[in-house]
């Protein structure tokens, strides 16, 4: 004799629909941070490429920004200019600081708000 649950089991079709809405929202939210994400990163590896060319130790920190704009330019950088660097040269050391946020829209009057910091330094007494 073979006998019958008495309660189906699996997930409801509201269930679903839930899991499929949290998955629309973070799929979303994905999909517009990720630009923001990989522009920050040629930010950084302009900035880095740059305090790795041997003739910045001989730039002045006006020098130093229009080479960044120039590398900001070839790469399509939108999100902020050279011009939003700190940039500083005191006692032998290089710094440039970035500092900016990115907002996204998501819907209606809801944002993503990235914020980026980070500072790069290189002594260019050596």
């Amino acid at each position: 004799m073979m006998t019958m649950p008495s309660q189906q089991r699996g997930i409801s079709m509201i269930g679903w629909a839930v899991i499929l809405l949290v998955a629309v929202v973070l799929g979303t939210a994905a999909l517009r941070m990720v630009p923001a994400y990989m522009e920050h990163n040629t930010i950084s590896s302009s900035i880095k490429s740059l305090m790795q060319d041997s003739k910045t130790a001989l730039m002045s920190p006006n020098e130093v920004r229009e080479a960044l704009r120039k590398r900001f330019k070839i790469n399509q950088v939108n999100v902020i200019s050279a011009n939003d660097l700190t940039i500083s040269k005191d006692s032998g050391i290089l710094k440039i600081s970035t500092d900016y946020e990115v907002r996204e829209p998501m819907f209606y009057n809801v944002s993503i708000v990235m914020t980026f910091q980070d500072e790069f330094s290189k002594d260019v007494r050596q």
